[in-house]
């Protein structure tokens, strides 16, 4: 670069080796990876997911076809999916398909979700530029997983049998706007499933449109907790994330 008098890169990163199945690739074996197929197959969030979160950036790693599938339906069809599509079922069932009519804001600062959000944003905008993807998936995933568990513990159907509509409100706006800010920050590793989350909870956004995002869902207010708006149309819960399925040749 210098010699051709370039401008030389700021940074440069040197990432680490990849084997498959615990062996080397070559082609000799017959084991390669071949990471279009991969993405034809699977979709390019699934891919990016899964290297990103379970490969430390930088450092060697390993992909087992039938490890990627099943972290892949834990994450992000089971745990993220799967409680987004639960509590919109319920805010269509209770609210009329509507948001319900609550402030972030007056959530109290010590609420389990609030809390936890209270300093994702930061966190994980210092993992993207740090290169800390695995971090990043990892604190975020953490909020989806609390928010699973706080919808278990709250019980608002339990809630809306006994006529208490405030506190199920409080509680399916509180698990919303947790599985918003999660798809809004993981949205640079999973665009097209951060666009599917956006949509069904009434917002009209491409993650992939990078200038759109900027001016539209800047990160200074969507990493937040506490944007949705209340009593916002909801869009018909359908699945963000399509449980993948092994091929027949490969066991489980």
């Amino acid at each position: 670069l210098m010699s051709a008098d370039l401008p030389l890169p700021g940074r440069i990163f040197g990432h680490g080796f990849l084997t498959k199945d615990g062996k080397k690739m070559g082609k000799s074996l017959g084991n390669t990876l071949n990471p279009v197929e991969l993405v034809s197959q699977f979709g390019a969030d699934a891919v990016r997911y899964y290297f990103l979160k379970e490969i430390e950036f930088g450092q060697d790693g390993d992909f087992n076809l039938t490890r990627f599938v099943n972290t892949l339906n834990a994450d992000l069809a089971n745990d993220l999916g799967n409680l987004l599509n639960r509590t919109l079922r319920m805010a269509h069932k209770y609210f009329e398909g509507r948001i319900p009519n609550v402030s972030g804001a007056a959530i109290p600062d010590d609420h389990p979700l609030k809390s936890y959000a209270a300093n994702l944003g930061q966190t994980v905008a210092q993992g993207y530029e740090s290169l800390a993807f695995s971090e990043v998936c990892i604190a975020t995933l953490n909020l989806v997983q609390a928010g699973n568990k706080y919808i278990d513990e709250q019980a608002p159907w339990t809630l809306y049998k006994q006529g208490k509509l405030d506190l199920v409100g409080s509680v399916l706006y509180s698990v919303l706007e947790s599985v918003r800010l999660a798809a809004y920050l993981l949205s640079p590793i999973t665009p097209n499933l951060s666009n599917e989350i956006y949509q069904q909870l009434g917002f009209s956004i491409d993650f992939n449109d990078k200038t759109t995002v900027e001016t539209a869902v800047p990160f200074g207010t969507h990493a937040r907790w506490g944007v949705l708006p209340a009593e916002q149309a909801l869009a018909e819960p359908q699945p963000v994330f399509q449980r993948l399925e092994l091929p027949e040749t490969v066991s489980s």
